[in-house]
C-alpha cells in the first residue's frame, strides 16, 4: 500500500482498520495479541497514526508495508518530524523494521548560521565534549567527526545536532575511543544489570555477549521500538559497536510471568545497586556518581549532594525512576555553580536563544522569567512533548539552578465526534500498546475519554493516556488499575487538565 497522508482520509482509516467487534465493544485489547496482520492492516494503523500527529500530518508520507518491514517515504518539514514518523511506525504492532526515507525540507536558513547553532548546542550539552568534535555543514546537512569516549555519547551528539531548525540530515561520523580498561566479562555483566532492573524491558529476556568490545544481543523483544531500546542500553563505556540483528521481534514475545518476578520482591540493596550502575553508564550522570548519595526505603528513593548542572540533577531523577521496584523519587540534590557567577539577564537571553534554535519550538512565542537563577516559562505549546522539550532546553542552560513550567498546553483542537475518537483509541490500542494482559475499557463523553480496566505498569498507564491525547481526546480521565505499582506513582507521571 502506498498512500498518501491527509487529514480527510484519517476517519475513513480508522472505520476500515475497526472490525463491528470492535466498533460497538469496550475493549481495545479483544483482538491485540492478533499477529496474522496484513501488510494492509499495517500501513493503514501507521497512516492513521501520523495522521493524528497533527505536528507531523503536514508533510507527505507515504507508508509501505510488507512482511514486516515498513517503507516511509515523501516528504517531513523538519529532521526532527522524521524522527517521530519513525517512532510511530516502530511502535506499531506486527512491524518488524523500518525503512525511513523520508526527505526534509531544506529551510531558507543558511549554512553558517545552523553551523553557529550546532555548535552552541553541543556546547552547552553536558554529556558532549564539543572540542573534541568537528562541524561541517552544506545544503543544511550536518557533518559531525572527532572522537568520544561512548557511543552514547556518540547518539547523544546526533540528537543534539538534529534538533537545531534547519538541519536536514546528520551524517555522524565520531568515532568512539575505547578508553576503558573494562573487559568483555565486565561490560556483558553491565549490560545484563542495566536490561533487568529497567522498567521498559521488564518483560524482555535476551542474552548478552560481548565479544571484543562488541555487544551482540540475541532473543525477542515485542517491537521494533523496543528492539531500539536494546540497541541504546547496551550503547555503555568500552562498547565499540552493538549488534542486535539477532534480536526477533514478535509481538507475543513479552513474558508476563517473567515481569511478575521481577517485581514480586525487589531489596533496596538491589534498587540501590541497580540506580548505581545506570548513573555510571550514563554519559550525563557517571561524572557526578560520587557526588550523589542514594537512600531506597520501601521503593521510594532519595537523591541528595551536589552537582554542577541542573541537567544533572533532573536525569538522576529520571533514571532512578526508571529502575524495576522504585515507586518514588524524592530528588533533594542541590545545584551549585562553583566560581561561577551568571546575571539573571544573562540566563534569560541563552535560555530565549536555546528555545529559539530548537526545531520544535521555533514557531512557539515561549516568554522566559528569571529570578535568582531561578527560570519560569510562560506561554501556551501545543502538545505536552513541546512542554517537556521547553523545560529540556532551560534546564540545560548554564546558571539554571530550577525550572518552574509553566506552559500551558492547548492543543489546535481538530473537531472530532465521539464515536470518531474512540475508534481512534481503540486502533491505537490495539497496535501500539502490546502487553498482552491488558484489558481497557473505553468510553467517550462529549470529548473527554474515560479510561477503565488494568495495565500492568506505570509505563504502559502513561501510553495510554498519551495514546488518548493522540486519538483526540481532550480531558482523557485515566482509571486504570496498576497492580505493580502503588498508586502515588513516579514524579514524571502526569495527568493533562
Amino acid at each position: 500500500m502506498n498512500t498518501l497522508i491527509n487529514h480527510s482520509l484519517s476517519l475513513l482509516i480508522v472505520a476500515a482498520l475497526l472490525s463491528p467487534k470492535h466498533a460497538s465493544g469496550q475493549s481495545g485489547q479483544e483482538n491485540a495479541n492478533n499477529t496474522n496482520l496484513s501488510d494492509n492492516e499495517i500501513a493503514s494503523a501507521i497512516e492513521a497514526d501520523i495522521a493524528d500527529a497533527s505536528r507531523i500530518a503536514g508533510g507527505e508520507i507515504n507508508v509501505d508495508a510488507s512482511s514486516g518491514l515498513v517503507t516511509l517515504s515523501g516528504t517531513a518539514t523538519s529532521l526532527l518530524d522524521k524522527r517521530m514518523a519513525d517512532t510511530i511506525a516502530k511502535r506499531t504492532r506486527g512491524v518488524t523494521a523500518v525503512l525511513n526515507q523520508l526527505i526534509v525540507i531544506t529551510s531558507d536558513r543558511s549554512d553558517d548560521d545552523i553551523r553557529a547553532d550546532v555548535e552552541k548546542v553541543l556546547r552547552i550539552n553536558d554529556s558532549v565534549d564539543e572540542p573534541r568534535i568537528a562541524i561541517d555543514v552544506s545544503g543544511g546537512e550536518v557533518a559531525l567527526t572527532g572522537k568520544v569516549a561512548s557511543l552514547a555519547e556518540k547518539r547523544i551528539a546526533e540528537l543534539a545536532a538534529s534538533g537545531v531548525t534547519g538541519v536536514v540530515k546528520v551524517d555522524n561520523q565520531i568515532a568512539v575511543s575505547l578508553s576503558s580498561d573494562r573487559t568483555d566479562k565486565d561490560i556483558a555483566e553491565e549490560i545484563r544489570g542495566l536490561i533487568v532492573h529497567s522498567v521498559y524491558l521488564d518483560d524482555v529476556q535476551v542474552d548478552v555477549r560481548v565479544e571484543g568490545h562488541v555487544a551482540k544481543l540475541s532473543g525477542s523483544a515485542p517491537s521494533a521500538e523496543t528492539k531500539d531500546r536494546l540497541e541504546q542500553i547496551a550503547e555503555i563505556w568500552g562498547v565499540s559497536a552493538v549488534d542486535v540483528t539477532a534480536v526477533k521481534v514478535d509481538p507475543n514475545s513479552a513474558d508476563e510471568s517473567q515481569r511478575r518476578r521481577r517485581w514480586a520482591k525487589v531489596s533496596e540493596e538491589e534498587i540501590q545497586a541497580a540506580i548505581s550502575r545506570s548513573f555510571r553508564n550514563d554519559p550525563i550522570v557517571f561524572s557526578h556518581v560520587d557526588a550523589i548519595a542514594t537512600e531506597a526505603n520501601e521503593g521510594t528513593v532519595r537523591l541528595t549532594g551536589t552537582v554542577n548542572r541542573l541537567r544533572t540533577k533532573n536525569r538522576a531523577e529520571r533514571l532512578a525512576s526508571d529502575i524495576v521496584g522504585v515507586h518514588r523519587v524524592l530528588n533533594e540534590i542541590e545545584v551549585e555553580y562553583r566560581n561561577e557567577e551568571f546575571s539573571d539577564m544573562e540566563i534569560i537571553h541563552e535560555t530565549q536563544a536555546a528555545i529559539r534554535r530548537s526545531a520544535n519550538l521555533d514557531q512557539r512565542d515561549i516568554r522566559v522569567h528569571c529570578q535568582r537563577a531561578h527560570v519560569s516559562l510562560y506561554g501556551i505549546v501545543d502538545s505536552e512533548l513541546e512542554k517537556q522539550v521547553a523545560e529540556w532546553i532551560a534546564d540545560g542552560v548554564t546558571g539554571v539552578v530550577h525550572v518552574n513550567n509553566l506552559l500551558a498546553v492547548e492543543p489546535k483542537w481538530r473537531e472530532k465526534s465521539d464515536d470518531a475518537i474512540k475508534f481512534a483509541l481503540l486502533r491505537k490500542l490495539k497496535y501500539a500498546l502490546l502487553d498482552k494482559n491488558d484489558q481497557i475499557e473505553v468510553t467517550v463523553k462529549n470529548g473527554t475519554a474515560i479510561l477503565r480496566g488494568e495495565v500492568a505498569t506505570w509505563r504502559q498507564w502513561q501510553r495510554v493516556m498519551d495514546l488518548a491525547l493522540e486519538a483526540g481526546a481532550r480531558h482523557p480521565h485515566n482509571m486504570l488499575n496498576v497492580p505493580y505499582h502503588p498508586p502515588h506513582g513516579a514524579s514524571r507521571i502526569y495527568v493533562p487538565r
